[in-house]
């Protein structure tokens, strides 16, 4: 019990042993969860969320939050499509356009929470609608769809047998989770998160760490965005609607403070795989998937109450 105990008190531990013990009751009670094609669509499944994920763990730590995340990867999903083909752009250069418009987000939204002081949720639900209507408006409500075949390459051209896709998303997390352990420009942000006014005392430059935050996220999106419109070679409106939900029910899965300074890329990749299961096990049992937004908002207020209960134990009052 002692042991169990120890565990349970780092967040990553704890959410280490519930996942594999959940993986473990599905591959004793549906032969179909070890399959190789399953296996392989849950790791394929959480790639776009996970190369996210890591610099969403970077802003939670400062104490951000960002809602229109999920828009942005769809904005940009469309701008590249635009650009493959309606302006017949080659590959690399539609790629590096589309990364530079997510960063051009990203660093709007900055400026507006870091020197203009707005709040991050006012901020961040306002480019929620705007970025969602314009990826309507570039196309005229149409999916993009006629992209070219070599594009497909992006996502699945295979290392090893392993796709791009899954080697990219895992190089991002592995990259942020190093960058937020080891790095002492990432450490500084769980001082801006955890002591914003003992931040400025200490010499740190907090509006341009938000700024540059809210870049790296937008950055991140951009390139999801293209993840996915080469994995299903299509610009679809409804991209994105949702992965912003996903992340940051994850990110508060896995250990991050609502209230910043607290948070691991790890934890955060255990939160996404946490989900994905969840997600499996409903389609391994035949229910509904339409079920997934109820695991998603059941999932989202346990990590809360969870990490609300946490804060209140290291913060005693009284």
């Amino acid at each position: 019990m002692k042991f169990l105990k120890k565990a349970f008190a780092i967040r990553e531990t704890g959410l280490f042993i519930i996942v594999f013990i959940f993986a473990l009751t599905l591959f004793f009670t549906n032969p179909a969860f070890s399959s190789s094609i399953n296996i392989f669509g849950v790791l394929t499944g959480i790639t776009i969320n996970l190369i996210i994920a890591g610099a969403m763990t970077v802003l939670f730590v400062s104490g951000g939050f960002d809602m229109s995340v999920g828009v942005t990867m769809g904005y940009c999903g469309m701008v590249v499509a635009l650009l493959l083909v309606k302006h017949n752009m080659p590959i690399p250069l539609a790629i590096l356009i589309t990364i530079l418009v997510g960063m051009t987000i990203g660093a709007v939204i900055g400026f507006f929470i870091a020197y203009i002081e707005m709040n991050p949720f006012v901020v961040t639900l306002a480019a929620w609608f705007i970025i969602e209507s314009f990826k309507y408006i570039i196309n005229g409500g149409s999916n993009i769809t006629g992209i070219p075949s070599n594009f497909y390459t992006v996502s699945f051209s295979k290392v090893l047998n392993v796709p791009t896709i899954i080697i990219f998303a895992f190089i991002s997390a592995i990259t942020f989770d190093l960058l937020l352990r080891k790095n002492t420009f990432f450490r500084k942000y769980y001082a801006i998160g955890g002591n914003e006014k003992a931040a400025i005392v200490a010499g740190i430059p907090i509006k341009k760490k938000k700024l540059i935050s809210y870049v790296l996220v937008s950055a991140m999106a951009s390139i999801a965005g293209i993840f996915y419109t080469s994995r299903f070679m299509a610009g679809y409106n409804e991209a994105g609607a949702e992965n912003a939900f996903q992340i940051i029910t994850a990110v508060i899965i896995g250990g991050a403070s609502l209230k910043g300074g607290r948070g691991s890329v790890t934890g955060t990749f255990l939160g996404l795989i946490f989900m994905a299961l969840v997600y499996n096990a409903l389609v391994l049992y035949g229910l509904d998937i339409l079920w997934n937004r109820v695991a998603i908002g059941l999932l989202l207020i346990l990590a809360i109450l969870i990490d609300e209960n946490l804060v209140q134990r290291r913060n005693p009052v009284g």
